[in-house]
C-alpha cells in the first residue's frame, strides 16, 4: 500500500482537481481519501455515490437539566465563550451547542450538579463510490467543531482498511498548515504540492513546503495557472528550487479546465490546450509514486 498526499496551502489552488485527475489516471487499485473534512468536495469531482455513513463522535457534550438548575448564574459567569444563555421567562440557563467549546468549566462550578454530559456527534464519515467503482472515503465535520485533525485520522484509517497491499491511497489534504494538514501528511510516502502562481498562492505554498521539510516527507510540486504573470511564475519556481522541491510540471491557465469540472470530468479526461502539460506531469508523478512505494505504478496512458 502506497499513499500520496496532494496539498496546496491555499484554497482554490487546484488541489482537489489535481488529486481527482491523479486518482483517475492511476492503473493500480485506488482509494481516494478526502481529508478536507470542513469542506470535502472530492465526491463532486469524482461523481461519487454514497454507499454508507457512520456517525463520528469526538468526546462529551454538555447540557443543563432544567429541573436541577436554580438559576444561580455561576455557569454563566464561568463560561468564557458566551455559550450559556439565560431564559428571560424562567431565569434558568441553557447551553448553546454551537458555541460550547466543551471545556467543562461550567461543570466544575455548578453547585447542584445540574450540568450533565452526553456523547456528542461531531460529524459523519462517508464511504462512497466514484467513477470506475473507485472507493472514496470522506467526512463532514459539524459547524463549530474543532476536532478536524481527529476526523482526518478516522478518514485515513477507514481508507487503509479498504485498501489492499497493491492499493494506492490518494489523500486530498485541506488547505493551510494546521492540525488537519499535519494529520493528512503524517506517514505518507509522497507529497504533491500544488502551487498557485499568485502572490498569496506562493506565500501559502512556501509555508506548506516548510512544514513538509520539517516532517521529512518526500515531495514533488506542480505550478498551476501559469502564463498570467511571468514574474509570479518565476517566483514560484524560485521558491521551490530554494526549498529543494522538484518541479514535475506546470499547468497553464485554461478556462477549459473549469468547464471540465462543471461537466463532471477530471482534468485527465478532456482535451484542451493544457492537456499535454497535465498528462506529462501526471505521468511523472505516477512514476514517482511507484518509486516511493517500492513498486511500479503504471499510468493509464501506458495501458491505453
Amino acid at each position: 500500500m502506497t499513499s500520496i498526499c496532494v496539498a496546496s496551502g491555499k484554497g482554490g489552488a487546484g488541489k482537489t482537481s489535481m488529486a481527482a485527475a491523479l486518482a483517475s489516471s492511476l492503473g493500480a487499485p485506488v482509494i481516494f481519501a478526502d481529508c478536507d473534512v470542513d469542506a470535502a468536495n472530492g465526491a463532486i469531482a469524482l461523481g461519487a455515490i454514497e454507499k454508507e455513513r457512520t456517525p463520528y463522535f469526538a468526546g462529551p457534550g454538555f447540557s443543563i437539566e432544567a429541573s436541577a438548575c436554580t438559576g444561580c448564574g455561576r455557569c454563566f459567569t464561568a463560561c468564557r465563550f458566551g455559550a450559556i444563555e439565560a431564559d428571560n421567562n424562567t431565569g434558568l440557563f441553557s447551553i448553546v451547542p454551537e458555541l460550547c467549546e466543551r471545556c467543562g468549566a461550567c461543570v466544575d462550578v455548578c453547585p447542584t450538579k445540574a450540568i450533565v454530559t452526553f456523547e456528542k456527534q461531531a460529524g459523519v464519515l462517508f464511504v462512497s463510490e466514484g467513477r470506475g467503482s473507485m472507493p472514496l472515503v470522506h467526512a463532514e465535520l459539524e459547524p463549530g467543531e474543532d476536532t478536524s485533525g481527529k476526523l482526518v485520522a478516522v478518514v485515513r484509517k477507514r481508507a487503509e482498511a479498504i485498501a489492499s497491499n497493491d492499493s494506492i491511497i490518494v489523500i486530498d489534504a485541506p488547505p493551510g498548515i494546521g492540525c488537519p494538514v499535519i494529520a493528512s501528511l503524517t506517514g505518507t510516502d509522497l507529497v504533491l504540492v500544488v502551487v498557485e502562481a499568485s502572490s498569496s498562492g506562493i506565500r501559502d505554498a512556501a509555508r506548506l513546503v516548510e512544514l513538509i521539510v520539517s516532517m521529512k516527507r518526500k515531495a514533488l510540486a506542480v505550478i498551476n495557472k501559469t502564463g498570467l504573470d511571468d514574474a509570479m511564475d518565476e517566483k514560484a519556481r524560485s521558491m521551490l528550487s530554494d526549498a529543494g522541491i522538484p518541479l514535475v510540471g506546470e499547468i497553464p491557465f485554461d478556462p477549459a479546465l473549469r468547464s471540465a469540472e462543471e461537466s463532471g470530468r477530471t482534468w485527465a479526461e478532456i482535451r484542451c490546450e493544457a492537456t499535454d502539460s497535465i498528462r506529462a506531469l501526471l505521468d511523472a508523478t505516477i512514476e514517482a509514486i511507484g518509486e516511493a512505494g517500492g513498486k511500479s505504478a503504471r499510468p493509464m496512458s501506458a495501458t491505453s
